[in-house]
């Protein structure tokens, strides 16, 4: 019992430790100018087991994996096992229009999560992992006889989640196995977004246009702080036939809801002055709730498991974004969206003395036809991914690595395509820690 406890004291510190690491690390970087719509780029979360995998989740079920896509996956992690993973990723996204290309990276931690049995037949998953992130800036410039105005808006931050969720399995037999769970999780999070007028008429030498005497520049900066509660479920059910083969079957759902912030909003007039701004007075400021109705999403997933050989999962997603309410956002820029993930695993041989034959081959594609509708196109995401797993020594353990790649947008009616390259690499680790020792 001593033994165990020094155990969980000893992973809960490293929780925390790699927890506080996780909001150092939480830079939002990524320049996206598609990231001003919603509630910023949404990002998966994933382990890059999942992410080689193309994305999928809803029918997956490993008992070294913590899969927080599908609550009900929790109940695969044996009665005698305490499971942890950690997963970084390292990404190059090149933006492009008709005419100019620009390059950002970005490095971070994308998730921290664990699982354990509570008693029987009853299990918990814990994680925490970013939702999603903002970072944009964009100008427009509108030149009249009289008065040249330039108008500026830029948004910074993101979203990140914090989840717990049980997974309970009222049938378990040699034949069928069906779990059903819930996730509770804690959003929380700034977004910062800011628009500017600045009123400009004659160029300089340089062609640079300056600011109109007799009119005051003007700037309106809103401040969210997120910090709500949500929920969504989850169903699988596999059928294990003669052979030992495993159909699975896999369901979410999370309900329409509504995350909470407090909104902080300041309008005031400014001035440039030696390449630096100056508040010239304070127009208004205000405190006051400010809600972001979220979409209901319905996923469904397929796959086939033959044990140590081959994996092979389909998902499907129903995400109904019109739904979708965030102040004076326009409803007919989101539109209702599905995507579909596809995902292949292959070991050639898991009992070979050879290491390369015991390694897992995974290969995975995913589409999103694109919930932000811009000037009669859907921007939409489509890419392909590859990974391995790497076993270690110990049982259970494994270094997954992911290269994902992709194209989200497009260069039409003078719109941007971003074209990305993701690497990501996790540690799925299993130790059996509710062993009673024979010997003590």
């Amino acid at each position: 019992m001593k033994r165990i406890t020094n155990k969980i004291l000893f992973t809960l510190a490293t929780i925390l430790l790699l927890s506080g690491l996780y909001t150092a690390n939480a830079q939002y970087s990524i320049s996206s100018p598609y990231s001003r719509f919603g509630i910023g780029y949404i990002r998966a979360g994933q382990n890059a087991t999942l992410s080689s995998l193309g994305g999928i989740g809803y029918a997956f079920s490993g008992s070294n994996e913590v899969n927080t896509l599908n609550p009900a996956s929790y109940s695969a992690v044996n009665m005698q096992s305490f499971v942890f993973n950690i997963g970084f990723d390292l990404t190059k996204r090149k933006f492009s229009d008709n005419n100019l290309s620009s390059n950002a990276f970005t490095a971070s931690i994308s998730n921290i999560s664990l699982a354990f049995p509570v008693i029987n037949r009853l299990k918990m998953g814990i994680a925490l992992s970013p939702l999603t992130e903002i970072d944009y800036l964009g100008a427009d410039t509108i030149i009249s006889s009289d008065i040249n105005r330039v108008k500026t808006f830029s948004g910074n931050g993101g979203i990140d989640r914090f989840t717990v969720g049980l997974a309970y399995q009222p049938v378990k037999s040699l034949q069928h196995n069906l779990s059903v769970g819930a996730n509770v999780t804690y959003y929380f999070g700034n977004l910062y977004r800011s628009s500017s007028l600045e009123f400009l008429t004659a160029r300089d030498s340089n062609g640079v246009l300056r600011d109109t005497t007799g009119f005051f520049n003007n700037r309106t900066e809103k401040n969210y702080n997120v910090s709500s509660l949500g929920i969504d479920f989850g169903l699988q059910y596999f059928y294990r036939f003669k052979n030992s083969d495993e159909l699975g079957i896999g369901l979410t759902f999370t309900p329409k809801h509504k995350l909470n912030t407090d909104k902080k909003q300041i309008v005031y007039t400014y001035y440039n002055y030696a390449a630096k701004q100056y508040i010239q007075d304070t127009l208004s400021y205000s405190e006051n709730d400010s809600d972001i109705t979220m979409p209901m999403r319905i996923g469904f997933g397929l796959s086939y498991h033959k044990h140590n050989k081959f994996f092979a999962e389909a998902d499907f997603t129903y995400t109904k974004w019109s739904e979708f309410e965030f102040e004076m956002q326009q409803k007919n820029t989101l539109k209702d969206n599905w995507q579909m993930n596809l995902g292949i695993e292959y070991i050639p041989n898991a009992a070979s003395i050879m290491y390369y034959e015991k390694m897992a081959y995974r290969i995975g594609f995913h589409y999103d036809n694109g919930y932000i509708f811009l000037q009669d196109n859907r921007i939409n995401d489509i890419g392909i991914s590859f990974g391995i797993a790497l076993p270690i020594k110990k049982l259970g353990t494994k270094i997954n690595l992911s290269l994902d790649c992709g194209k989200q947008g497009t260069n039409d009616n003078n719109l941007i395509k971003e074209n990305y390259f993701r690497i990501g690499m996790s540690l799925s680790a299993s130790d059996r820690w509710f062993v009673k020792r024979k010997y003590q």
